[in-house]
């Protein structure tokens, strides 16, 4: 039981290499691709030595031992060194097996398959240097040695002679693992431009946000509220469906600024943008207007507005922000303006605002949706 959850651990590795589904890890690409390569070392350790291939047997042991060294390589992170391994065994065995079997063992077609690695791994894993020249001098490299590995197949006699049926078994088998590594490679290619393409919708996304987010209070700018009464008012002239303003402004707060510091200030507008964002319903806009000034888009009548503001002037006079030591008060005064036909944004916006200030003139610390209003105890800051 206790090897359960590692055992769903690597299942759940394996389906993010096989599917790519939770993204593309490079490292446990290879890691993976070690043990693949290690179980085939292993195979082919015995396949030489029922065929009598002592030389290959041997040197197929070395290979595992070579292996298991690539896997702790990088399984301590070190990826591109463990790519470097793999792709040096690989044109190392593909010399040697044509110098002890002969070249039509077909191990060359193994070396062909590791091209498009080159590729993947100067795309996705090494992190300098030039991305597509480099893997073509690689590619190129590759090429001169499989020559050269063909010129000595061809020029000396291979140390050990296979049969007929021994030396077909070893060209298919590896062709099938040229064909295997070829699709794998394929696939993690396609894995890996899908991944960049994710990444690179999601900065997107995120400079998307941080474009039309309040760096302080976290409440939508200026720019995101007029794209949003833009929709507001399109969707009031389609349907008729009613939204109202509510323009809000902390009262004093110069003389928090003042008497407590900028950063006291700063403290006090994330506080009231914290009870900004708990007073409004799903489907209302908040933003930060400018300064000390909030607005907010309410979906429905002047009633509805009124009643939200309300609840927000209540929250805000009975809050206290505290800083270094020091519990203040202080209070916002509101005011609400509501769409009708005919009305434009400017009108809108003007008409919150002065209901606002008729709000400030007379004696702060209330909401204001018509003229004249009645005023509410004032409050200062303590």
């Amino acid at each position: 039981m206790a090897d359960q959850p590692e055992k769903q651990k690597r299942q759940s590795q394996l389906e993010r290499v096989i599917t790519g589904s939770y993204g593309v890890n490079h490292q446990e690409i290879l890691e993976i691709l070690a043990v693949f390569i290690i179980g085939v070392h292993v195979f082919m350790m015995f396949m030489y030595h029922i065929m009598g291939v002592w030389e290959l047997s041997l040197y197929n042991v070395i290979a595992t031992a070579y292996y298991s060294y690539c896997y702790s390589v990088v399984r301590e992170g070190r990826v591109s060194r463990g790519y470097l391994l793999t792709f040096l065994e690989i044109i190392f065995q593909m010399v040697l097996t044509t110098i002890v079997i002969g070249w039509e063992a077909g191990f060359y077609t193994y070396v062909i398959a590791i091209i498009p690695l080159y590729y993947y791994i100067s795309m996705f894993v090494m992190k300098n240097g030039d991305r597509i020249f480099r893997p073509m001098v690689w590619s190129l490299l590759t090429f001169i040695t499989i020559l050269a590995a063909y010129t000595i197949g061809q020029i000396f006699e291979p140390m050990e002679q296979l049969s007929l049926v021994q030396g077909s078994f070893a060209f298919v088998f590896n062709l099938l693992l040229s064909v295997q590594l070829i699709i794998w490679m394929s696939h993690f290619f396609v894995l890996g431009y899908k991944k960049s393409l994710d990444t690179l919708a999601d900065q997107n996304a995120n400079l998307d946000l941080e474009a039309s987010i309040d760096p302080l209070t976290k409440l939508y700018n200026r720019r995101t509220m007029e794209t949003a009464l833009d929709a507001a008012l399109a969707e009031a002239k389609k349907s008729g469906a009613l939204f109202s303003l509510v323009m809000a402004d902390i009262d004093f707060f110069k003389k928090i600024n003042d008497t407590y510091g900028h950063d006291c200030g700063d403290v006090a507008l994330v506080g009231v943008s914290e009870i900004l964002k708990a007073c409004v319903r799903d489907g209302d806009t908040v933003c930060r207007w400018g300064g000390e000034e909030f607005l907010l888009l309410v979906k429905g009548n002047r009633s509805v507005a009124t009643t939200v503001a309300e609840r927000i002037r209540s929250r805000i006079e009975n809050n206290i922000v505290e800083y270094e030591g020091n519990q203040i008060r202080f209070t916002m005064t509101l005011g609400v303006s509501t769409y009708a036909p005919g009305y434009s944004l400017e009108k809108l916006v003007t008409q919150a605002d002065e209901n606002l200030y008729f709000g400030k003139e007379h004696g702060r610390n209330q909401v204001v949706s018509t003229k004249p209003a009645v005023t509410s105890t004032v409050s200062h800051i303590t």
